[in-house]
């Protein structure tokens, strides 16, 4: 075996278990199998989360000083366009408006008066100017009466759209000043969300479902930005990422603002970069792209998905990998999944793969080679293993395996 640039080269007893057991043993040939650690990062770094906004949101305040002398909507409430949600005292307003409609009644006689002294086409200049103010001051008069009118209504606070009361802030006989906050108004007939997504084929107006507390919701973007400072992580992935602005419809009224929001563009199983040239079907129409490790002494398939290039030849991937994997970057015989290999002396001291015996009845044969070393990751290293027993390598041993199940991936 040599070993070049954390690589491990090695001459390998292959016993052959998958499909072998119905013609009761198992056919040793050799292969040149060239392997490398995995260096895993969590994901946990980039699992960033956002929570669920009403599409819209007003806080209805008080437009005059005065008493609240009642509530028709508290928190919790659900009310329609224009339904009234408090009531602050009206009674000097209504006193002034009705001052203010009296007024107008007095002006409109004394215009009148003004008229009548002065019929048809006997109207002087002086006549014609008196009439003249008397107009003008039903004019005044009438606009103080419409600012009365307002003032009053302005004693009645109204939702200005349909939506839920999240807030109340003030309580029945309270005295409020002008400006105080007197409830929180939100619609939730949708809601938003600022998300992380890939930035490639993410565009305003584009379909996209978002994960809600583990439920897939479709939704469509709003609005694309560039990373906020909160997302700066996110840039270490190989994927270029953007915050997007996803509307969510709530027609049924299931989701609530505060939900937690998940980005299917994110990695949730373990992160590494390997070399191009090891990924399995990297265009994906036979199937999913995978990886072959050794894993148990066993080659399992892992399926994987690609993140993007970090250089020339290399690649992120993201799949259910572990730190005791050994990645098998290139082989000189095509390797099917379940294949056992069996390594002289001990594994585990040796650290490269799990010191699991799938079989103890399934000796195989030993290969006077050291598994490949791997490196681990501080995050996802698990904790330590009781080795197996060693079989020393100068007394290979060969038995039949035991029945083993048919071929296939090794499960996770």
């Amino acid at each position: 075996m040599s070993v070049r640039n954390g690589r491990a080269t090695a001459l390998l007893g292959l016993v052959i278990v998958a499909g072998s057991s119905a013609r009761g043993q198992a056919p040793a040939s050799s292969a040149r199998v060239d392997t490398q650690p995995l260096l895993l990062t969590s994901p946990d770094r980039y699992q960033v989360q956002t929570i669920l906004e009403p599409i819209r949101r007003v806080t209805l305040i008080a437009a005059a000083d005065g008493i609240v002398r009642s509530q028709d909507a508290r928190e919790g409430a659900e009310v329609r366009a224009n339904q009234d949600v408090a009531q602050l005292d009206k009674a000097e307003a209504a006193a002034l408006l009705k001052i203010a409609q009296a007024a107008v009644k007095e002006q409109q006689a004394a215009l009148a008066l003004a008229g009548a002294q002065n019929p048809g086409e006997l109207k002087t200049v002086h006549s014609k100017s008196l009439i003249a103010q008397a107009e003008a001051r039903l004019e005044a008069a009438q606009a103080r009466a419409e600012l009365a009118q307002a003032a009053l209504d302005r004693c009645t606070l109204r939702s200005p759209f349909a939506g839920r009361i999240t807030e109340s802030f003030v309580s029945d006989g309270q005295y409020v000043r002008q400006g105080t906050v007197i409830a929180e108004l939100v619609d939730l007939s949708s809601l938003r969300a600022l998300v992380p997504m890939a930035r490639a084929g993410t565009v305003v107006g584009a379909a996209v479902t978002v994960n809600v507390e583990g439920q897939p919701v479709p939704g469509k973007v709003q609005a694309v930005l560039p990373l906020s400072e909160g997302l700066t992580a996110l840039r270490e992935l190989a994927t270029p990422m953007a915050a997007a602005w996803v509307v969510v419809p709530n027609t049924s009224g299931t989701l609530e603002p505060g939900q937690r929001v998940l980005s299917p563009a994110l990695p949730t199983l373990p992160l590494a970069t390997i070399p191009a040239h090891a990924l399995q079907n990297p265009d994906g129409k036979r199937g999913p792209t995978a990886v072959q490790v050794i894993r148990s002494e066993y080659v399992t398939d892992v399926p994987v998905r690609v993140l993007g290039n970090v250089g020339p030849d290399r690649v992120q991937v993201t799949g259910a990998l572990r730190p005791t994997d050994a990645l098998i970057v290139a082989s000189s015989v095509p390797l099917q999944p379940g294949t056992l290999l069996r390594f002289a002396g001990n594994p585990a001291a040796a650290g490269a793969i799990e010191a699991t015996t799938p079989n103890p009845a399934a000796v195989g044969e030993a290969a006077d080679v050291t598994p490949p070393r791997t490196s681990t990751s501080t995050s996802t290293r698990p904790a330590a293993r009781t080795p197996a027993a060693s079989r020393p390598a100068t007394q290979p041993a060969t038995a039949t395996p035991a029945a083993k199940p048919a071929s296939g991936n090794v499960p996770f």
